[in-house]
């Protein structure tokens, strides 16, 4: 209901309001990061798992595989050993049968005298008959019927296994995730309504003295400055609409891309204006970061790298051949980006480090790195994510609310306090 409708509801007080304080207390902070690695521990517990799963379904078939293979051998040696038995089958068939072929030959030569000679033969060759009577007795004694059949082994028993299935089982390396103690924990302290609030955001960043400078991106364009109790100062108008910013802390400047310009704005806030532009191809919605010695500006593909002056010097390839809309340093000098998909780390020299993108491909935006090398990006649809310095997944720092996504991050100098921004209003935690 409306409080001022409703006069039994005048003295009552939000949630949020009353929570405040706790919410800010040592022992909610703890909550927080137990749930934190409550929750990273049962993901990587999935992750580990669905890891399982799928390297032991290959195991099993791999398996499968060398079953299929043992098959295939022990056919193979049947049919070696069944080409041994048709050859000794061929053998001992050919001797017997020319043992038989060899007798009828014989008796047949026997026979070949005319039975009108046998009277002649009778009385002319007595001894020779004799010898012939003998022959054939000695025929008939020798002569013998063969019968040839297989003997076959067992199979069954004497191929009782072709191999054995071994399952060994042993604990696997998981152990219960915990966060670096040191790891800074964010609570919300308040909320600020852009000063336009028709402005349209899409970069910030904070100077030495911690005050937040905000790319209004609306058609007028301009540089909001808020100091470091949140609190509106003054505006800077731009020359073209603004896409990023950042800042040059040995001249007290800031460096801002176009939205839809190949320009780079240099803001002088000691004039409060626009001191001079610079022409570099292709940098419209690109980001923008800054070393003690050079301005890394993004293209489609590449990476430009100017002096503090915005003269060109070298390219560094991008990965993916994508729009690096978004860029940040960190300490030692590497480079990290986003191009709508993918979180990039690379070397000075355009080496890869690492790659993240978001689990089901939501649109990645701004990106902050804070002291400890720890990356925070925002995650169109889920919230704030946090990496560890080896690029994987760590956290959700700040999930979205009401279907509000964060396009902006930003962190004061010393990294205790960090500023997102969303639908014209600043959460500072």
């Amino acid at each position: 209901c409306l409080a001022e409708s409703h006069r039994s509801c005048h003295k009552v007080v939000s949630v949020d309001a009353v929570s405040k304080g706790a919410k800010q207390s040592q022992s909610f902070i703890d909550a927080l990061e137990l749930v934190g690695e409550l929750v990273e521990t049962t993901h990587t517990i999935v992750i580990d798992r669905e890891s399982f799963i799928e390297n032991f379904e290959k195991e099993a078939n791999s398996v499968k595989n060398a079953i299929r293979e043992l098959k295939k051998e022990a056919i193979s040696h049947i049919e070696s050993l069944e080409k041994s038995l048709l050859s000794d089958l061929d053998l001992k068939k050919d001797k017997i049968m020319q043992k038989s072929k060899t007798t009828i030959i014989e008796a047949e030569d026997i026979n070949m005298v005319p039975r009108s000679k046998h009277f002649f033969f009778a009385h002319a060759y007595t001894q020779d008959l004799t010898d012939l009577k003998k022959k054939i007795t000695g025929m008939t004694g020798q002569s013998t019927n063969a019968t040839i059949k297989l003997t076959p082994e067992r199979l069954q028993e004497t191929i009782q296994s072709i191999g054995s299935i071994e399952l060994n089982e042993v604990p696997s390396a998981l152990t219960p995730c915990e966060k670096p103690k040191n790891l800074p924990q964010f609570v919300h302290k308040s909320d600020f309504i852009i000063k336009d609030d028709h402005a349209s955001v899409n970069g910030i960043t904070v100077n030495d003295n911690d005050e937040v400078l905000i790319v209004d991106g609306t058609r007028t364009g301009g540089i909001l400055v808020y100091d470091n109790n949140d609190i509106f100062k003054y505006r800077i108008d731009t020359k073209y609409r603004p896409w990023d910013i950042a800042f040059i802390s040995s001249i007290n400047e800031a460096v801002v891309t176009s939205h839809h310009d190949d320009f780079l704005q240099f803001v002088d806030f000691k004039e409060k204006s626009i001191s001079r532009t610079v022409t570099v191809e292709g940098i419209h919605q690109g980001g923008v970061a800054v070393s003690n010695e050079n301005i890394f500006v993004g293209t489609r593909g590449n990476i430009k790298i100017l002096d503090l002056q915005g003269k060109f010097i070298r390219l560094i390839e991008a990965h993916h051949r994508k729009l690096t809309w978004f860029i940040t340093l960190d300490k030692t000098g590497n480079i990290y980006y986003t191009d709508r998909e993918v979180l990039s780390c690379i070397r000075s020299d355009g080496t890869e480090v690492y790659t993240y993108s978001a689990p089901d491909d939501d649109t990645l935006w701004q990106l902050a790195v804070d002291n400890n090398g720890y990356v925070y990006v925002c995650v169109d649809s889920k919230g704030i994510y946090r990496l560890k310095p080896d690029g994987t997944f760590l956290d959700v720092v700040e999930s979205y609310e009401e279907s509000l996504s964060y396009t902006a991050i930003c962190f004061n100098n010393a990294c205790t306090k960090m500023v997102l921004y969303r639908c014209s209003s600043f959460s500072v935690f």
